[in-house]
């Protein structure tokens, strides 16, 4: 009878863990339409109420795999709560490609669009924008921010952010609030 509990240990090791379920996926070339630079392939999961946004890279003229360990891994990179919609976007331009998470949410407050955009420059994950659009208690309210620029409109109000580092646009730390919590937008009342 010992070797019961043994058992449903060695048993319980060898039983793959649960997948995490896959809401997006995206692949492109970090330098755009030229198709020259670092291949990448993204990955959008869900992880309880929030989103894992993890990516993978290749080398010029190889494509990316998404196997073995990831080159960038933010596991609350953007909220998934109430949300209708969860998409990873690629726009791709002459000098480089902007990945884009899109939310689409809805609750019982309101309803809205996020959009964080990254950008793979100097060898940094960088988040270059953030947009929302939303609807809260019958009120309307927008927050696009341009962070390559250092600009925000915010409900039509236009505004200079104050500069900060680089490495504070580092997409590593960046969460679901970010936005807010740094000033770049202000939550509606």
């Amino acid at each position: 009878m010992r070797l019961l509990p043994a058992l449903a240990v060695t048993l319980s090791l060898s039983l793959p863990a649960a997948a995490e379920t896959v809401l997006s996926e995206a692949s492109g070339n970090w330098a755009g339409t030229s198709g020259e630079g670092f291949t990448f392939v993204a990955r959008l999961t869900q992880n309880e109420d929030m989103v894992r946004l993890t990516i993978w890279g290749g080398g010029p003229g190889s494509p990316a795999l998404a196997e073995g360990e990831p080159q960038f891994d933010n596991p609350v990179i953007a909220i998934g709560a109430f949300a209708t919609k969860q998409a990873l976007e690629v726009v791709e331009a002459g000098d480089g490609s902007t990945l884009q998470i899109v939310t689409d949410y809805a609750d019982e407050e309101g309803t809205g669009r996020i959009v964080t955009e990254l950008q793979f420059l100097d060898n940094q994950f960088t988040v270059v924008g953030y947009h929302h659009q939303g609807e809260t208690a019958g009120r309307s309210h927008t927050c696009d921010v341009d962070l390559w620029n250092m600009t925000a409109v915010e409900d039509g109000n236009a505004r200079v952010l104050e500069p900060v580092g680089f490495e504070a646009l580092n997409a590593s730390d960046w969460t679901w609030d970010a936005a807010y919590e740094r000033g770049f937008c202000h939550r509606a009342e």
